[in-house]
């Protein structure tokens, strides 16, 4: 480019224009960090929920039955979420779940467990506690309670997901998973 004689590169309107969307572009950059940095210290993922995140291969037992299956967990939601996808990469099984993970304003675990089920077990909002590597759930569904462990051994970088229905007193097995991370994660 060929400058007039007498200017001088970086003066002028424009030169100034361009420093200004530099400074904002700056400005907005430190603002979005800020705000994932203040999302990502309230996610639920700060306690041992955040070893979840990454891809898993589940084995175990469903009502009795050998499963084999897939999960991937992410934060979602600028890290007001962590989001558990369950889904056979092989589609042997037509399940698929989606179960979502967040903490309501008094800091308590909340729990969103939708799956191929349909709409009417997804009205049921799950509840639980961490403490230390272990993370109860209760879902109370209509037709029956579900508790759910879900407990890390930080040892083996391995988790394993137990569920029972029905009445404390007399609880009936539903599943017992281990998720085991993928090789690489």
């Amino acid at each position: 480019m060929t400058l007039p004689s007498g200017a001088r590169a970086g003066t002028g309107a424009a030169a100034r224009r361009m420093k200004a969307r530099a400074a904002l572009i700056a400005v907005l950059f430190a603002a979005s960090m800020a705000a994932a940095q203040a999302a990502s210290a309230a996610s639920p993922t700060l306690g041992v929920l955040g070893h979840l995140i990454g891809d898993w291969t589940i084995t175990g037992v469903t009502r009795d039955r050998p499963i084999l299956s897939a999960a991937q967990v992410r934060d979602v939601f600028g890290g007001a979420f962590l989001e558990m996808h369950i889904k056979d990469p092989a589609d042997r099984s037509p399940y698929e779940a989606r179960v979502f993970f967040g903490e309501d304003a008094q800091g308590a675990l909340v729990v969103h467990w939708l799956d191929a089920t349909g709409g009417e077990t997804s009205r049921t909002l799950g509840t639980g506690t961490i403490n230390g590597d272990h993370v109860r759930l209760t879902f109370p569904y209509p037709d029956g309670e579900f508790r759910d462990r879900l407990d890390y051994d930080r040892l083996e970088d391995r988790w394993r997901l137990v569920i029972e229905m029905g009445p404390k007193e007399h609880p009936e097995p539903f599943c017992d998973w281990s998720f085991d991370r993928v090789a690489g994660q």
